[in-house]
């Protein structure tokens, strides 16, 4: 077997037999969206041939690289620990770009394979696959893919950032809420983490760790070098019988994503969003329950379901200031849900006014009590990619 990498989007012509992130491929073609790099391990006699937009590529293996740095094959150890332990609840923890959320998807095809059904739990606030950025997407999968922003997410929470810092306990419950509504002990789970491994022992995943008590936990290795989150994690960690700690290599870095590649694939994201947006809802403060900003719920009526929840702000006054700032409130990317479920976000919009009371919203959706926004500011162009 030989390993050829390439970068999407991209159409393959396959000729012979390959697999991709453990999903077998035979005499097909191939269309894969994202911006990443997908590696193919291939037969000697298998041909690919490729094309990006209207231009043919030639899509061979990159001789600078040695082939064990590329690949699966690379995740091999950690693929056969978890099925001869038959562990249930997995989480992946590491820097930005060494991997994380390609060997998630990875383990989940291989499962997919013995007949189970995974959930994956992706809580990369900046460059998750099965949401918008910042939000954590949650989906069950029951057929193998090998791109997992075409998975319809079962659950989506919104954090409003994308960058963790600030929100450390509301991603923590997020993804404690997400596992507590479709997790039960015949699943097997995997979490995704986002790329923020700083601040020592104060770093949020220690606590995550404790609170939802996985079997499993998976430090992605970068370049080798000691990362002392991975340290304090084995320290804390090991000792407990009930954990596994794996080390998982990184793929090379020349493969790694760069920051323009980071920020082409949000506001790719955003812009497939958009064209979603096809409502433009006059709606009065009045008719919503709630409005969520920075962690916090402001409650505009009363009721019963919000009680309970965390960080409940009653004092209308700070809400009432961010409103009325038409600097502020315009363009503001948001996440819509429902009093049945108002962690639940069912749609998205962006604000395009807030006037005497009333929002004006082009969204997804008529249908919300509850407005989620974030810190993004949203600018398009039908013509073009958005700005942030």
């Amino acid at each position: 077997m030989e390993t050829i990498l390439v970068k999407g989007p991209i159409l393959l012509k396959v000729r012979g037999e390959c697999e991709i992130l453990g999903v077998k491929f035979k005499n097909t073609f191939i269309l894969y969206n994202n911006n990443k790099y997908l590696p193919i391990e291939k037969d000697k006699d298998t041909i690919i041939t490729a094309k990006k937009g209207s231009k043919n590529v030639d899509p061979k293996k990159k001789t600078t690289i040695d082939q064990n740095q590329i690949g699966t094959r690379i995740w091999n150890d950690i693929i056969n620990s978890i099925e001869k332990t038959k562990k249930k609840k997995i989480i992946i923890i590491g820097p930005s770009d060494t991997g994380k959320s390609t060997l998630t998807l990875f383990i989940a095809n291989k499962l997919i394979r013995k007949g189970l059904e995974p959930i994956i739990i992706d809580s990369d606030i900046g460059q998750g696959e099965l949401s918008p950025p910042v939000c954590i997407g949650t989906a069950r999968l029951s057929k193998q893919t090998i791109d997992l922003a075409n998975c319809h997410p079962t659950y989506i929470n919104f954090i409003g950032n994308i960058q963790p810092i600030g929100y450390e306990q509301r991603i923590t419950n997020c993804i404690i809420r997400a596992q507590d509504k479709l997790y039960t002990k015949d699943n097997i789970i995997l979490i995704n983490t986002d790329g923020y491994i700083s601040n020592g022992e104060k770093n949020y995943k220690i606590e995550l760790i404790e609170k939802i008590k996985p079997d499993c936990i998976i430090c992605m290795k970068e370049n080798g070098q000691i990362i002392d989150l991975f340290e304090i994690i084995k320290d804390r960690f090991s000792k407990n019988s009930n954990i596994q700690i794996l080390e998982g290599q990184s793929p090379h870095k020349e493969i790694q994503k760069s920051l323009s590649d980071r920020r082409e694939k949000r506001l790719l994201k955003y812009s497939t969003l958009y064209k979603t947006f096809t409502k433009n809802v006059f709606i009065s403060k009045k008719k919503l329950t709630a409005i969520y900003y920075k962690d916090k719920f402001f409650l505009l009526k009363k009721t019963s379901y919000l009680d309970n929840i965390n960080k409940i702000e009653t004092n209308g006054t700070i809400i009432e200031d961010l409103l009325n700032d038409s600097f502020f409130i315009r363009n503001r990317f948001v996440g819509l849900s429902l009093k049945e479920d108002y962690e639940k976000i069912t749609g998205f919009g962006i604000i395009k006014n807030f006037n005497n009371g009333f929002f004006l919203i082009q969204s997804s959706t008529y249908k919300f009590d509850n407005i989620f926004i974030s810190d993004i500011k949203l600018y398009f162009d039908r013509n073009t990619l958005p700005t942030s």
